[in-house]
């Protein structure tokens, strides 16, 4: 079998493989690995992660490990602690729990996986408008994403990336006021979809998920890129990779 053919010195694709090693401040979104939702029968509402999750987040920390990761941040819930695990002891980094960036909030405790099933099919069905208000009998959207996006704008300034919103114009530019530095998030798709939306300036729409849909332990990457005198935006350089997974066995190309 021949080999692909490599970038050539001094080539576009070599230049671009040169811009995109460059350091800028990255976030890195994991999704927690295979939960156990209905161990004895039915469900329950903090699972833990199964024998394959548990594989699934040991493949996510020997790939994520290669970046090199400065600082971690999990969801309270069970299955992305047991998926964050792996990872910072891979890179000796110690995890911050996030409660705030825990999945939108349901209740289908003691429900059989069927009709856990049925509720998301028959709810999923209602008229568009009616997204707003969340899941029925549970957390409204608008909730869920005020408190994810506190979250996560909380944790980004820690390491110095401020947002700076232009009501005028309608951008947000985001002042760095430190050095560039790989954080990763633990967390839901739910949780992410909406990071992730939040840092690319998009406006909301109640099934983020959806529009940002990713797998079980796959993960997102984004950069902050300058643009402007002094500002930086998120740029997405990698969407639900899962190249780790394949390469780990555990899922077929």
């Amino acid at each position: 079998m021949s080999e692909e053919p490599k970038p050539q010195p001094g080539s576009t694709a070599q230049r671009e493989v040169r811009v995109r090693g460059e350091r800028h401040p990255r976030v890195t979104l994991l999704r927690h690995g295979e939960p156990d939702w209905t161990p004895d029968g039915q469900s329950v509402p903090d699972p833990g992660l199964t024998p394959y999750g548990h594989a699934q987040a040991r493949a996510a920390a020997a790939r994520l490990a290669r970046e090199g990761v400065d600082a971690l941040y999990v969801s309270s819930y069970r299955r992305s602690q047991e998926t964050a695990a792996p990872l910072a002891r891979a890179v000796g980094v110690e995890p911050h729990t996030v409660p705030d960036l825990r999945e939108v909030g349901v209740n289908v405790d003691g429900l059989s996986q069927e009709d856990v099933d049925r509720y998301f099919v028959e709810a999923s069905q209602r008229p568009l408008s009616d997204h707003w208000q969340g899941w029925p009998d549970a957390e409204p959207f608008r909730d869920f994403h005020a408190r994810v996006t506190t979250a996560l704008e909380g944790v980004l300034a820690r390491h110095g990336l401020v947002p700076e919103r232009n009501a005028e114009h309608g951008f947000t530019e985001w002042r760095l006021e430190g050095p560039p530095v790989h954080i990763v998030l633990v967390a839901h798709g739910g949780t992410n979809a909406v990071a992730l939306a939040h840092l690319l300036d998009l406006p909301p729409v109640p099934w983020e998920w959806l529009r940002f849909e990713s797998e079980l332990c796959s993960y997102s990457i984004a950069h902050a890129r300058p643009l402007g005198p002094t500002g930086h935006v998120w740029s997405l350089q990698d969407f639900g990779e899962v190249d780790h997974l394949v390469n780990a066995g555990l899922r077929e190309r």
